[in-house]
């Protein structure tokens, strides 16, 4: 367990994959082999099942066979006439009972002579009395069919092809019924068509035939149409029934086999294996071949995809490093993105990492060149530094020395430009009340009034209420400033200026209108996009907008209206305090 907690993501993933293809591949042989084996056992037991029909139907016909051996032998006309050849067997009168028996013979078998080939009956004196076949024993073939036929003691034997005669030969004595002496009066031989009667019944060609009788170690059909070496390989099973695999001169064989109850004798049905499971075997071949294939395409396909999975993480970690040794010049081309960049997990892991480092460096070379700027604004602040409180005196110095030569005008502009530096300079407070914003605007108008005189008509009409209401520090004054310079220094004549209060739009809007010559259109777009390169402080409509906005929130900051000829209206947008 140690060993796979230590594996990397790639081998995790290959060897998942691999487990879960060697279970598929299990459950899928296994499956296929369940289903095989019920194939071939259903296979089997349709096989001797029916080796069993056809080999229960053959019998029943060797038993009418000899049913009908015994209904010939028990014949009265057939018994008399075998005991009066005992008696007379005279030329004329031995020709005349002869024909009469084979008469009587082919009276009997006329209804089955299809599988009788022959039917011989052999009187006491010697003669034969036959109705079918003309065919002449060996004497040996003779003997052996009389001692086969007197073991039997009246009882069928048989006797099975040879070379002599290929057809199965059904023997049994003739002896007297009446009277019920049971003396012998002839030998009855039945020649039957053995191969006739397997092609109807077994349902196959003769000389195609896969059935195969046996008597212990004789064979009686097919006769000379089977290998000795096959017949040698069928032996009976200990059940006497069944069916089993053999190897049969070379090749393996299926072979199924059912015992008679009636003769004894053993049925045999053989089939190549081969033949039988050919497109099976084929199948199963294929499938072999196919799923290892499939096996090595899967095995490829998931080191691919293991490899394009890991990949990304791989080389975030060779970057990760390099971050930690504080190398972040050389990883400039590294962190470029892919021409083929992935789009999943890892890939965004992998570009937000990219994206993270590429600002980090950006940060660190700004912070970098802010740091040098620093350095070099402070040693320039040294060099140029003038204390505050050295200009603040040599200004109170400057209004009391005015105020002692009676010169009120200068005392009260000095007094007025020191309070606007100090408030300019004061970093104490960014938001103040309109009450403080309106006392640096009364010191800037003061001055300006001494400058313009009588083309300054200025005018402040703002409730006391509304002092209390903070605004960003330095709003209004900038404004004033904007309208002195594009009305008051542009005109001859005296320009109004007014600074009032009014509600817009549920907010407070503390409003600087000139009725100076106003703005076109264009220019007024130009300089709310900020365009317009501005004069005297610097501090632009922009800046107090964003400033007011800063302070309050979006729906607030300046609103600015203007019309060529008529002047120019700027708006300042506040909170409308609740108690008013």
């Amino acid at each position: 367990m140690k060993v796979y907690r230590n594996l990397s993501i790639k081998m995790k993933v290959f060897l998942m994959i691999v487990l879960i293809l060697i279970l598929i591949i299990s459950m899928a042989f296994g499956s296929l082999y369940y289903a095989y084996s019920i194939y071939d056992k259903q296979l089997y037991d349709k096989s001797y099942r029916l080796l069993n029909l056809s080999s229960t139907t053959i019998d029943m016909e060797l038993k009418k066979l000899e049913s009908m051996t015994l209904t010939m032998i028990a014949d009265r006309q057939i018994q008399e006439g075998l005991k009066e050849l005992r008696k007379d067997d005279s030329d004329f009168t031995g020709y005349v009972t002869r024909q009469m028996i084979a008469d009587r013979l082919w009276t009997h078998i006329s209804m089955d002579e299809r599988y009788i080939q022959s039917v011989h009956l052999i009187d006491s004196q010697g003669k034969v009395s036959r109705y079918g076949e003309t065919i002449l024993f060996t004497e040996e073939k003779s003997a052996r069919m009389t001692r086969e036929a007197e073991a039997g003691n009246g009882a069928v034997r048989w006797l099975y092809p040879d070379d002599s005669d290929p057809m199965l030969v059904m023997v049994r004595e003739v002896r007297a019924y009446d009277p019920m002496t049971l003396d012998k009066l002839g030998t009855l031989y039945l020649r039957i068509n053995i191969g006739r009667l397997a092609q109807d019944y077994a349902g196959v060609a003769a000389e195609d035939s896969d059935i195969i009788l046996k008597a212990g170690q004789e064979l009686v059909y097919p006769y000379r149409k089977v290998a000795d070496g096959v017949t040698a390989v069928l032996q009976p099973l200990k059940s006497g029934a069944g069916y089993e695999i053999k190897e049969m001169n070379g090749e393996v064989a299926f072979v199924s086999q059912k015992q008679s109850s009636y003769s004894g004798w053993t049925y045999y049905n053989y089939v190549s294996y081969n033949d039988i499971f050919e497109k099976t075997i084929w199948l199963k071949n294929t499938m072999i071949i196919v799923f290892g294939i499939a096996i090595v395409i899967i095995i490829a396909l998931g080191m691919s995809f293991a490899r394009n999975l890991t990949q990304p993480i791989r080389s975030l970690i060779s970057q990760m490093k390099e971050v930690q040794y504080g190398d972040l010049d050389s990883m400039d081309t590294k962190l470029m993105a892919p021409p083929l960049q992935q789009m999943d997990e890892v890939g965004l892991l992998q570009r937000t990492f990219r994206q993270m480092i590429t600002q980090i460096n950006t940060l660190i070379k700004e912070n970098y060149a802010n740091q040098l700027i620093i350095k070099e604004t402070e040693f320039k602040a040294l060099q140029a530094q003038i204390n505050p409180h050295f200009l603040y005196n040599s200004l109170d110095s400057i209004h009391w020395l005015a105020k002692k030569s009676e010169h009120a005008q200068i005392s009260s502009m000095v007094v007025s430009l020191a309070f606007l530096l100090r408030s300019s300079i004061s970093l104490k407070e960014n938001v103040i009340t309109v009450a403080q914003e309106l006392e640096i605007v009364k010191h800037y108008i003061t001055i300006q009034n001494y400058r313009f005189q009588k083309r300054l008509d200025f005018h402040m009409e703002i409730p006391e209420v509304f002092n209390t209401v903070s605004i960003p520090k330095l709003t209004l004054q900038p404004l004033l400033e904007n309208a002195i310079q594009y009305g008051v220094e542009t005109m001859i004549e005296p320009c109004q200026i007014l600074l009032y209060a009014e509600p817009f739009d549920g907010k407070l809007a503390i409003v600087v209108e000139d009725r100076g010559p106003g703005m076109e259109a264009d220019f007024l777009k130009r300089l709310l996009n900020g365009e317009v390169e501005t004069r005297g402080t610097g501090i632009g409509l922009l800046n107090i907008r964003d400033r007011v906005r800063l302070a309050f929130g979006e729906e607030y900051g300046i609103y600015v209206e203007s019309t060529v000829g008529f002047g120019t209206k700027v708006s300042v947008l506040l909170p409308f305090p609740q108690e008013v």
